[in-house]
């Protein structure tokens, strides 16, 4: 909201937002649109770069779907509205999926595997449940009464659109925020009131939508601090003293230092500083030090996030190996859908802090109230009221058309201005509109109503 506040105060011609929603919630969300809206009103044309595809639909005349560096498909919103294998394709399947071009035979080998596995999977020991997790900010239910069971050796993709309690919900798995109702058992054990170190000495291994790393270490000294508890390193009066244990103690850092690296083929960066590291570097480093702890549980959130795609496609293979050499079980969070399918033995899919479904990944995707939380297929803000499938009798969501709006939208591309005058530069009504936007600044939640 600040950086839109400086934008306001700028006055830019052009205004490019990226990930206007990321991490926040939906109440958060609405009040930045109004907020966007205004400045749009004002003259500014928009860029928005989003994940969301109901954020970016409220705000979009005109869309680009981008996959590996190319415009995969782009149009008027409106249209795109009622394209299902588009929007299905580039937000829950990827786009060789979601149009039916991946090879056939593939995919039922693929989902012949899985189904087996799985089986065998659900026979296994419980290393992770939640029965009841709620969380409650205010007047707020961020969680709501979840149940979740992650398996020995399983790897769980939970997913849902921004907002929808994920994050929340590994808060309170980790033991950084405390719940306000159910409880937690970590390998058999209640650690409901356990904090996150307590969990983590457990084998419960949790990391962040951005890496936390010591900018002014290596990567080698970063993954050997946190070898150190590990490996059960002598304190600092043994060091002061330079006795025989502090010797030894440091060549079996060293050795469990070059293990990891190997494993995570980080050579190239053993001697640089992190801060010097890119994003996707950065996350590798992390995921090493989360391997160097050897958690039976490795929780992840958005692993992919910020990193190139080239980066993303080798993830999958990477997780895999790290999960084989822990042998752990994985929870993970990811707006990446293909990532997920390739990774995932089971999905399971959250909407405003409640789970909607879980189970295979094909069959997940597919679920209409996966495709409606992500698409807003009937609850999509700006729309007419009016149900038409309670008109026509179908149970089936049927999308609306987007409601004529006194402002003019904003665009996903470069686009002019409704109003523009005859020099083909944007109106401004100043004194009315910058009074709008300022009221809209001052206090976001207030909407004029149309």
């Amino acid at each position: 909201m600040l950086s839109l506040a400086q934008a306001f105060l700028s006055r830019p011609r052009l205004l490019m937002i990226d990930e206007l929603s990321l991490g926040l919630a939906p109440a958060v969300v609405e009040r930045l649109l109004d907020i966007v809206r205004a400045i749009h009103a004002n003259g500014s044309t928009v860029i928005l770069v989003e994940q969301s595809v109901n954020v970016a639909l409220q705000l979009a005349q005109k869309a680009f779907f981008l996959e590996k560096g190319e415009v995969r498909f782009s149009g008027l919103t409106s249209e795109l509205l009622q394209r299902d294998d588009v929007l299905r394709a580039v937000y829950l399947h990827g786009t060789a999926k979601g149009l039916g071009t991946e090879d056939a035979a593939n995919s039922i080998r693929e989902a012949a595997r899985a189904k087996k596995r799985l089986a065998g999977l659900a026979q296994a020991p419980v290393v992770l449940q939640a029965r009841g997790l709620t969380k409650r900010y205010g007047g707020v239910s961020a969680v709501q009464g979840v149940d979740l069971e992650l398996h020995q050796g399983e790897v769980v993709g939970l997913m849902g659109p921004n907002g929808a309690g994920k994050t929340t919900l590994f808060d309170l798995l980790s033991g950084h925020t405390p719940a306000n109702g159910g409880g937690v058992q970590l390998l058999g054990r209640d650690v409901t009131a356990l904090p996150a170190f307590a969990r983590a000495r457990l084998g419960l291994g949790r990391s962040f939508q951005d890496a936390r790393l010591f900018p002014g270490l290596t990567v080698a000294e970063t993954i050997g601090v946190a070898l150190a508890d590990r490996v059960g390193a002598p304190g600092a009066l043994h060091a002061l003293l330079n006795l025989y244990d502090v010797k030894y103690g440091e060549a079996a850092i060293a050795q469990a230092v070059e293990e990891v690296i190997e494993l995570l083929n980080l050579g190239p960066f053993r001697d640089k500083f992190t801060a010097e590291l890119s994003t996707g570097s950065r996350r590798l480093v992390e995921l090493a030090v989360m391997v160097a702890e050897r958690p039976k549980v490795l929780m992840l959130d958005e692993p992919s996030a910020g990193i190139a795609q080239r980066e993303t496609e080798a993830l999958g293979p990477v997780l895999r190996q790290v999960q084989r050499h822990l042998d752990c079980s994985i929870l993970i969070i990811e707006h990446d859908m293909p990532l997920m399918r390739s990774l995932a033995d089971r999905l399971i899919a959250m909407d405003t802090g409640r789970v909607v479904v879980g189970g295979e990944p094909d069959q997940v995707l597919s679920d209409p109230r996966v495709v409606a939380s992500y698409l807003g297929t009937t609850t999509l803000p700006g729309l007419e009221d009016g149900d038409a499938s309670a008109r026509n009798g179908s149970a089936r969501p049927v999308r609306r058309a987007p409601r004529a709006r006194k402002e003019a939208a904003t665009s996903g591309s470069v686009r002019q201005t409704a109003a523009r005058n005859g020099a083909g530069r944007p109106v401004r009504d100043t004194p009315r509109k910058d009074a709008e936007i300022k009221r809209s600044v001052r206090n976001p939640g207030t909407r004029r109503e149309p």
